[in-house]
């Protein structure tokens, strides 16, 4: 059972189109945050960035250095995208980004912290081995199977950030939607729309924001689950677009809404997405054989990987005196 679940030679054409989509939305969201003013804002203009701790060190470039910091960005995405010197682009990408993350908390977003693991994680993938200049530079060897590790670790991981996240979301001020209440009603939409228009009126019905937050806990709990199940998963997929087109329109929370739909190839069938996105009239659909490529990274690195993702939000219990959701008394 071990082996057929995570040793089957399927098609890599989701992790094809999944590179290719993810360095599209990483380079505009590189060259966005200079032309959306997002780099001067948080980067350029304070004096202080409040650092992580332990990485005080790690400070912005000075002057308009930041700017350049972000084209690199957004050019390594284009590398990503072509599949051009692709293990470099995305460890240099992975690392250029992490120095975006730890070097400020001013505009944090947990959405960030995913980028970073998901860019970390595709350093190991073979995603250059097909549709790629590598390949056509004979800088890699074209193959058109991965073991099917692969796509179950995508699926592994999007379920313990839908699972942790509804979880997140049980305590008062999201189910009395307080929470979600104060989050429409500032939210970055309102720069465009009049506070008298229907919109504004419909975000303060009480109502409405306690459909959003219930609407939010059972999607995390449920979208992973019906996306597994052939029957459901259309409708999965169509709820999974209304969701996070929603987000991106009234919230503008930058790539993610796209970067977690993409996670949706990996519950499609490998032939179908090379199909609908490759164009191919061949595709690889030899269950009967195993593939072991990069065996050991899926040994030492991928299961010790997911274990951590799965333990780490948990880390809370493990200190004394705190409790999540209450306070404890002190006296």
């Amino acid at each position: 059972m071990f082996k057929t679940t995570f040793f089957k030679s399927v098609d890599i054409a989701p992790l094809i189109v999944f590179r290719i989509i993810f360095g599209f939305l990483v380079a505009m969201e590189s060259f966005g945050a200079i032309l959306t003013g997002w780099v001067k804002k948080v980067f350029i203009e304070p004096e202080f960035t409040f650092p992580f701790i332990g990485f005080e060190w790690l400070q912005p470039l000075p002057e308009n250095g930041m700017y350049l910091y972000f084209a690199i960005m957004g050019i390594l995405g284009i590398f990503i995208i072509t599949g051009f010197y692709y293990r470099i682009s995305i460890a240099f990408y992975t690392l250029l980004w992490a120095g975006v993350y730890f070097m400020q908390k001013t505009s944090y977003n947990n959405h960030y912290y995913l980028l970073l693991l998901i860019s970390f994680v595709m350093i190991f993938l073979p995603a250059n081995q097909e549709k790629s200049l590598d390949v056509k530079l004979n800088r890699t060897i074209r193959k058109q199977t991965m073991p099917n590790w692969i796509r179950m670790f995508f699926i592994i991981m999007i379920g313990i950030v839908y699972t942790y996240a509804a979880l997140a979301k049980f305590y008062p001020d999201w189910l009395d939607g307080t929470f979600t209440k104060n989050l429409l009603l500032t939210a970055p939409l309102f720069n465009y729309i009049s506070k008298d228009s229907f919109i504004y009126d419909l975000f303060n019905q009480k109502w409405f924001y306690l459909l959003i937050a219930y609407a939010g806990i059972f999607y995390d709990l449920l979208i992973v689950p019906l996306l597994l199940f052939k029957r459901t998963r259309t409708i999965a997929l169509i709820s999974s677009l209304i969701f996070h087109l929603f987000n991106s329109i009234t919230l503008q929370i930058g790539i993610f809404p796209y970067f977690a739909l993409s996670f949706a190839l990996f519950f499609y069938p490998p032939e179908k997405i090379r199909r609908l996105f490759l164009r191919d009239k061949e595709y690889i659909t030899s269950q009967e054989h195993y593939n072991y490529q990069n065996r050991n990274v899926f040994y030492f690195l991928f299961i010790p990987f997911l274990t951590i993702q799965l333990l780490l939000p948990l880390r809370h219990h493990l200190i004394e005196g705190m409790y999540y959701g209450q306070k404890k008394d002190i006296g």
